[in-house]
């Protein structure tokens, strides 16, 4: 049998509540007399007392009520202590009326479990309470000073969860809340000192450092809306954070103990939550031998993290940058699970590493997200974004069907839509590749379409970001330009959604949320970075580069757009060529690849993507034949 040994606070708390029970017990006997107890009832609690005490100890130490940590004490802690007494008052009665046979004061037995509550009450909140002076007396001069907006649960927990520490990181002003009705009353003593029009003032009169914005729902336009009220002349710079969304603590992450987190630029967008079930999608993975193709890319590695909580037998990560497949292996290594992690390094055009991987390994499913994506890089290289992003995706989905890959999914882009550079076009011959395969195989083929990614290597994000380190300027092609953004997380499950939904030959399109205008996305920037956009960063416009769009697109002209049953999952399917016209144009575009000029294979995109269309007088080299 397992022994535990109590601590010496157990302890302590054992014996307090063992004089608590007979203290109670001895003023029921005071309360029950009029404090004029007469001699024979002496005798009685005498008798009794030892047996009250003992046998309520020993209820509390059975139902858990020394195992609890009382500095956090909650509901449920009350619910033990009232569970404890009931039961042990039952067996109270039996006893003492066993051993007095009657003349015992049986009001006393239903006095003493009331004042014993209130006794083992107090202990307890004075053990709590001592605490908390100690916390509340410690030096509290050099905190930085704190607003919580949001007097609701998430603002409740987080002023929770900071007096509990042993150690203040911050010395909380009160709250500010729009809604009038809870405008001068107190949470935890804290005061909610009126709405957001009273940020200014508050923030002169408290010197305010940092303002934590505790909601969920219109975050991104409530954020730039209290930032503005706190740019008046002269104010002091407010350090601006947030709490983590429910998807990002569940994923876990550096800072999420603590509860509140430094703004990203995802808090600034004006995006709703993405739901997600992915019930459907453990069914798909779990057990199964998955292969993900640039796997140590900004897509593939988060795929491939994404996977492995689903608990696959065996994942297979695809990548010719060994340095990007070092860390993406050495990272998931770390995690602890039983499926078998396996960095292949090598290009997914090769067509003997592919045959010799499936062959070997056998993959149920394939993510195939290795390609080539810079716009104004692939303009100038060709031959390098139709090698990769199509005659790549024909072969590895052949390679897929020979070996009887259950699904293969295409991740694809918005830019496909109307192409108007070689990467979109190059990206939607990939599409049509999948759409042909799909009609004859037994492997479902899946494509998604989505737009940009925050934080995505090489992004225009990223570039930014260095633009302000080096204090500017940033450069925004034009004022109006406008993409859809998306989160890696959200881009991820969407993805894996949408496999669990496929039946075959769907262009699936991710609800991106509105487009967002760039020059807004390099503002937030400039604002997270505590710095004033033209003020402290200027903003230039350098003109559209070969092959961009002022507008991305989600859907073509051609496309029959079907629900599926997901909120933010939409369906396209397109007519296309068949298989045998397919492999033929493929295997053309191949020889044309070799050749040293481009201009041939650029008319035979343009002529297996109609819809392909290059901006007119941006480079004379793709202009159309």
């Amino acid at each position: 049998m397992r022994h535990k040994l109590i601590t010496f606070h157990q302890a302590a708390v054992i014996l307090s509540d063992a004089a608590a029970f007979a203290a109670a017990l001895c003023l029921a006997f005071l309360l029950r007399f009029d404090f004029l107890v007469p001699p024979a009832e002496w005798h009685h609690f005498f008798q009794s007392v030892w047996l009250v005490a003992g046998l309520q100890t020993a209820a509390f130490a059975f139902f858990g009520a020394y195992r609890g940590l009382w500095r956090y004490a909650s509901f449920s802690d009350l619910s033990t202590l009232l569970k404890s007494l009931a039961v042990g008052q039952v067996f109270i009665l039996a006893a003492v009326l066993f051993v007095h046979h009657g003349g015992f004061p049986r009001s006393v037995l239903f006095i003493q479990p009331v004042l014993a509550l209130v006794a083992v009450g107090l202990i307890r909140f004075s053990i709590r309470a001592s605490r908390d002076w100690r916390v509340q007396s410690s030096d509290t001069d050099d905190l930085p000073q704190l607003l919580i907006f949001g007097a609701g649960d998430h603002g409740e927990h987080i002023v929770r969860d900071m007096q509990r520490r042993r150690r203040k990181s911050h010395d909380i002003v009160g709250f500010v809340d729009d809604d009038r009705a809870k405008w001068h009353q107190r949470i935890h003593g804290l005061p909610i000192l009126g709405g957001r029009q009273a940020l200014p003032r508050l923030i002169a009169k408290h010197q305010i450092d940092e303002i934590v914005v505790a909601v969920e729902y219109s975050r991104g336009q409530i954020i730039k809306e209290l930032m503005e009220l706190c740019k008046t002349p002269g104010a002091r710079r407010i350090q601006f954070r947030t709490i983590p969304t429910i998807e990002e603590t569940l994923r876990g992450g550096s800072a999420r103990h603590q509860g509140i987190r430094k703004l990203e630029l995802a808090d600034l967008l004006p995006r709703k939550s993405v739901h997600t079930d992915l019930g459907p999608v453990k069914g798909l993975l779990q057990g199964k031998s998955v292969l993900v193709t640039g796997a140590g890319g900004t897509i593939g590695a988060e795929l491939a993290r994404q996977i492995l909580r689903f608990k696959p037998a065996k994942l297979l990560l695809l990548e010719k940058a060994n340095t990007a497949l070092f860390y993406i292996d050495r990272e998931l290594a770390s995690v602890r699970t039983d499926a078998i992690c396996l960095p292949i390094a090598g290009d997914v055009g090769d067509p003997d590493l592919l045959e010799n991987l499936f062959r070997t390994h056998k993959p149920h499913l394939v993510f195939h997200a290795a390609a080539h994506k810079h716009v104004p890089l692939m303009e100038t290289n060709p031959q390098e974004a139709v090698k990769n992003n199509s005659l790549n995706t024909h072969l590895l989905a052949e390679t897929a069907v020979r070996h009887g890959a259950e699904r293969f999914l295409y991740i694809s882009t918005d830019k496909a839509v109307r192409p108007t550079s070689v990467m979109g076009a190059s990206k939607r011959l990939g599409e049509m590749v999948l759409r042909a395969l799909s009609g004859s195989a037994q492997t479902k083929f899946i494509a998604v379409r989505f737009g940009n990614v925050l934080g995505s290597s090489g992004s225009a994000i990223n570039i930014f970001k260095e633009q302000i380190a080096n204090g500017g300027p940033i450069t925004v092609t034009h004022p109006d330009m406008t993409r859809y953004f998306m989160t890696q997380q959200e881009a991820i499950q969407l993805i894996l959604q949408a496999t669990a939904l496929g039946a075959g030959g769907e262009t699936f399109v991710l609800n991106m949320g509105d487009p967002v205008k760039v020059i807004e996305v390099a503002r937030n920037l400039i604002l997270l970075s505590g710095l004033d956009p033209e003020k402290d960063i200027k903003i230039v416009f350098t003109g559209l580069r070969p092959g961009e769009k002022m507008f991305e697109e989600l859907f073509r002209d051609g496309d029959v757009r079907m629900d599926t049953g997901h909120p933010d999952i939409f369906a396209a399917r397109s007519e296309e060529a068949d298989l045998a016209v397919v492999r033929d144009d493929l295997a053309r575009l191949r020889e044309l690849c070799a050749l040293g000029d481009s201009a041939p294979l650029l008319a035979k995109l343009w002529e297996l993507v109609p819809s392909y269309r290059h901006q007119e007088g941006e480079s004379a080299a793709l202009a159309k034949p």
